[in-house]
């Protein structure tokens, strides 16, 4: 069965469309959370680099509340025990008595309940303070301080230490008691304003977690970055902790920025799939369709055209509405129509040419076989007769016959060849400029002897003008109409020659009394052979009026024989001298 590529278009189209719909549904379904983690996680990485930069010009506070404010993302720098670095808030300071160290600044985020007005209130300068300790090599690191009215402890780390839900992996951990007294006291008088990032407590409390890890591996530093995923109260969060040296020591960049919830949109868009596909393949359908039809609208013209071409029939033309691939084809497709119309009536024209000259050449060959055939006859008659002795007396008359006879066939041959070249269609005569009236007056007088004999009357209206042609051809067409006028006039009555003139022409006739052309006749007349008069007559050769009429067209003047009032004209044209 054959397919039209209307319907070949169309299901191409609804198959790439609906694989393409397909591709993202499965891509959105499968693909999309992942995808979108992994962009929080490079997007999170570059502002983690831009921390950096910003944390050696102006601080690691101030480069994380920058970025908070910002980007809503959460980075701190963490030092080899993942204590936060350059803390410039929320600290005390004490001066120990029983270390070689004699002040110790403790940053107060990691103590649980360290913000509340009430316990900032009673941790004040002058205070004698106990402190318990994390030993790991020579670094203390507290987790537990105590003064006489109140406490502040770090739970991460004293939970995996001592209690009920003490770790094992923390037994190794050497714990020691540091004495001294509060010097100085850094912290906001109310909770409300305690700045970025000690304030976001799920930040801080992940800081500690990681913090509490590191104690465990006894402070062994990470060798690559890490990337942890956490959630609190249903929401998502993305931690990278990136490793970076400093001075030979080892300390972390540790950033955190929430995840939306894309498990709950993802399976809310897998409800909606099934009205979006319907509706979607509905419209790809309809677009499909549209799409196909205006794709194979100028194929299918072009088809149908082709088509008309192949028959032969050039008559209609493409419609070109674009300048794309299918409007340059569609502008070949016409062009090529009009060459092969053009060639192809070339070719016709040719062809037509070619039968007629076909038609004439035999014309020709039975005119000249009919032409030759008499005189031959005569000359074979006459060589018989003086062969014989048959009439003695009459011996030059036979001889003259003969002579007459040859020379007949001399002129029909000359004329033949003449004929011959001028239709050749390779003869360019040279044109040039001549008087029209001196031709005529020659003519007149080569055959002033015929007109005497005749006793004909020979009127001349003509003027001095200049024409283009040439003169020798012209004069033998003026011979050709002044002897066919001639021979066609009774004794007594007249002959006239006329030269009329405009701006850029001049009209030439010979009109002669005499009895009117019929007009089957007049069709004839430019006929190679033919002749008005009968067969039988020796008049002329018949190939005058054909050898005027090929000078003519050579010279591409307007020539015609018409009917008058008191005979027949001959007339043509030719172009002035400008």
């Amino acid at each position: 069965m054959k397919k039209s590529i209307v319907f070949k278009w169309f299901v191409l189209t609804v198959l790439l469309f609906s694989t393409m719909f397909l591709f993202i549904g499965i891509t959105q379904n499968y693909f999309f959370e992942k995808y979108y983690i992994n962009e929080k996680s490079d997007t999170l990485g570059m502002y983690m680099d831009e921390y950096y930069e910003i944390a050696v010009k102006k601080g690691g506070e101030a480069a994380s509340g920058e970025l908070y404010r910002n980007n809503h993302v959460w980075i701190t720098k963490l030092d080899e025990y993942g204590r936060i670095c350059d803390v410039e808030n929320y600290y005390i300071e004490v001066e120990l008595q029983n270390e070689s160290q004699s002040t110790l600044r403790i940053p107060m985020y990691s103590f649980e309940g360290e913000y509340s007005s009430d316990v900032l209130s009673l941790l004040e300068a002058g205070e004698e303070v106990i402190i318990d300790t994390v030993n790991i090599a020579d670094e203390r690191i507290p987790y537990l301080i105590q003064t006489d009215s109140t406490g502040a402890v770090n739970l991460d780390i004293a939970n995996k230490l001592h209690g009920p839900y003490a770790d094992k992996a923390y037994n190794h951990l050497i714990t020691g008691i540091l004495r001294g007294r509060i010097t100085k006291t850094e912290f906001p008088e109310q909770s409300s304003y305690i700045l970025f990032p000690y304030n976001e407590h799920y930040f801080i409390k992940q800081v500690k977690e990681f913090q509490v890890g590191l104690l465990a591996d006894n402070g062994k530093p990470l060798q690559h970055t890490k990337e942890l995923s956490a959630t609190e109260n249903f929401a998502e969060y993305k931690i990278i902790i990136k490793p970076v040296i400093e001075n030979g020591v080892t300390k972390y960049i540790f950033a955190m920025t929430s995840l939306q919830p894309v498990d709950e949109a993802v399976a809310v868009i897998r409800q909606f799939y099934p009205y979006y596909f319907g509706f979607t393949f509905l419209c790809i359908i309809f677009l499909a369709f549209i799409f196909s039809k205006w794709l194979a609208k100028p194929l299918i013209s072009i088809n149908q055209v082709t088509g008309k071409i192949a028959n032969m029939d050039f008559t209609e033309k493409l419609p070109v509405r674009s300048a794309d691939e299918i409007g340059q084809l569609s502008q070949k497709i016409n062009y090529l129509s009009n060459q092969m119309e053009t060639y192809i009536g070339q070719l016709k024209q040719d062809l037509d040419k070619e039968r007629k000259l076909e038609t004439i050449r035999k014309e020709f060959i039975a005119g000249v076989s009919h032409e030759l055939k008499t005189p031959l006859a005569v000359m074979k008659s006459c060589l018989s007769i003086l062969r014989d002795g048959i009439a003695a007396e009459k011996r030059e008359h036979y001889f003259q016959a003969m002579e007459d006879e040859i020379q007949r066939t001399d002129l029909l041959v000359v004329n033949m060849l003449d004929l011959a070249k001028f239709e050749s269609g390779t003869y360019k005569p040279e044109m040039a400029p001549f008087e029209i009236d001196m031709a005529i007056t020659e003519v007149c007088r080569s055959l002033a002897e015929q007109i005497k004999k005749k006793n004909l009357s020979l009127t001349l209206s003509i003027c001095s003008q200049m024409v283009v042609g040439h003169k020798g051809l012209i004069s033998r067409v003026i011979t050709n109409f002044l002897s066919n006028a001639i021979r066609h006039t009774e004794n007594g009555h007249t002959i006239v020659i006329a030269v009329k003139c405009n701006e850029q022409t001049a009209e030439i006739s010979v009109e002669n009394q005499g009895n009117p052309i019929s007009e089957e006749y007049r069709k004839k007349i430019w006929d190679q052979f033919y002749r008005v008069e009968a067969r039988t007559s020796k008049a002329g050769t018949g190939l005058g009026l054909s050898i005027s009429k090929e000078i003519l067209e050579l010279h591409h003047a307007v020539y015609g024989v018409e009917n008058t009032k008191d005979g027949v004209r001959f007339f043509f044209t030719l172009p002035i001298q400008p």
